[in-house]
């Protein structure tokens, strides 16, 4: 379930050589530091590898980064269990020179692939929250949909055609992933905050099943195109319908008309659920349950 984490920790004691700002590699803990250099030339902190993931320092704080599940299986479109996430942390964990477990936690990324047909879920989406969905382009194809926040971001891509172009990897199976990335602030300065503050938090059961279902909880919540038969509605909802889906004027009344904005989208939402296509979310919401019981319980 786990995909990129991010976290940091401070080390005490570590060597001068590292506060020299010198632009020169640095041999310490079996990993050669190779420097971080600013847009004027400066030497801002040194960086490493460990596969995919990136270990960088600036002053005393490490930071840790990159795709855990590709770390370990080296790649994310297969399952990714709860037991394969405490091997793979403990394997990460063994060959950095800090404890991982005792890190802050700054971001985390969570997703399941289903085999399921991309552009028809995201042609159906609409909103969420007030949000219009933004598309995602690679090699000029429109490749997914994603929701940009400011603490998080959902997504749902083709991962097959993202995999052949990102690694060359070709799949025969019409895969979908389905991701949501949140940091620090989405998932702890809440109402019912998940509480993961370090990495230790991830390997605990019941907040990973927590963090399956905010998964599942976001995509439920996404406002989808109805099957409309406009011959059944009335002139108002026709009226309602075509200004709210489209963005100058949803925007102008939202500015400048604030009241009759609020009343105008409570209908709308009222005439989607009206017409609202389940059939269609409920085959993609069950295939997300399935792989989240899957991930939670092997």
């Amino acid at each position: 379930m786990y995909d990129t984490i991010k976290s940091k920790v401070t080390i005490d004691n570590l060597p001068n050589m590292f506060y020299a700002g010198k632009l020169q590699n640095i041999d310490w803990k079996d990993f050669l530091w190779r420097p971080i250099q600013n847009k004027k030339a400066f030497v801002i902190g040194y960086q490493t590898e460990l596969q995919n993931m990136h270990l960088k320092l600036y002053g005393s704080e490490l930071q840790i980064e990159n795709s855990l599940q590709k770390f370990f299986m080296g790649n994310n479109y297969q399952d990714f269990t709860f037991s394969q996430v405490l091997t793979a942390l403990d394997t990460l964990n063994k060959q950095l020179p800090i404890d991982l477990y005792k890190t802050t936690l700054l971001r985390a990324d969570i997703g399941f692939v289903i085999n399921h047909d991309t552009a028809q879920e995201v042609n159906s989406w609409l909103e969420y929250k007030g949000k219009r969905p933004l598309p995602m382009i690679k090699n000029n194809r429109v490749y997914g949909s994603e929701f940009r926040q400011t603490n998080n971001k959902f997504k749902v891509y083709d991962k097959t055609f993202e995999a052949n172009k990102t690694s060359g990897i070709k799949l025969n199976e019409q895969l979908m992933r389905v991701e949501l990335k949140g940091n620090y602030r989405y998932f702890n300065n809440r109402k019912n905050s998940i509480g993961i503050y370090t990495v230790q938090d991830l390997i605990d059961p019941i907040k990973y099943k927590l963090l399956a279902n905010e998964l599942l909880n976001f995509y439920s919540a996404i406002k989808r195109n109805a099957n409309f038969d406009f011959s059944k509605c009335s002139t108002k909802e026709t009226r309602l319908y075509g200004y709210m889906n489209c963005d100058v004027s949803a925007k102008a009344m939202k500015e400048y008309h604030k009241e009759t904005y609020k009343k105008d989208r409570s209908q709308y939402l009222k005439l989607l659920a009206k017409h609202k296509d389940s059939q269609a979310e409920k085959i993609v919401l069950e295939k997300l349950k399935a792989k989240a019981y899957y991930s939670i319980n092997n």
